[in-house]
């Protein structure tokens, strides 16, 4: 594990997994609904099944980047994760309060860093 790795790379990759496998964790526990209703009211076709395979990929590819173990999978599985997600929950043209739609592509340009960073591990 981690082989041929500074410590620097190390952290970062830790902190990847730790971002993906902490609102995972959330997201299961106590925004399952919440995730599921949003989902509905965009239209997302088989909302529940989705969800419930966008979680799983979350800790598996969250699982897999934490103990270095098909390191480059599990970042391909994060970044087809994060997409996706964005694609759903990040919508800002469909948002009319300013605040809201500026939030929701603030969080788009964050999620390319986070890819960035997943593309970097690969």
């Amino acid at each position: 594990m981690y082989q041929d790795q500074t410590p620097l790379h190390v952290a970062g990759q830790l902190l990847l997994a730790f971002l993906f496998l902490g609102t995972g964790l959330v997201n299961v526990t106590a925004k399952f609904r919440q995730h599921l209703e949003r989902m509905v009211a965009i239209g997302v076709p088989c909302a529940k099944p989705v969800l419930i395979a966008g979680f799983a990929m979350q800790f598996a590819g969250g699982l897999l980047v934490a103990l270095d173990w098909q390191r480059a999978i599990g970042a391909t599985i994060l970044i087809v994760f994060t997409v996706l997600a964005t694609a759903i929950f990040h919508q800002f043209w469909r948002v009319e309060d300013p605040l809201r739609r500026h939030l929701h592509l603030s969080f788009i340009f964050s999620n390319c860093g986070i890819v960035g960073g997943l593309l970097l591990l690969m």
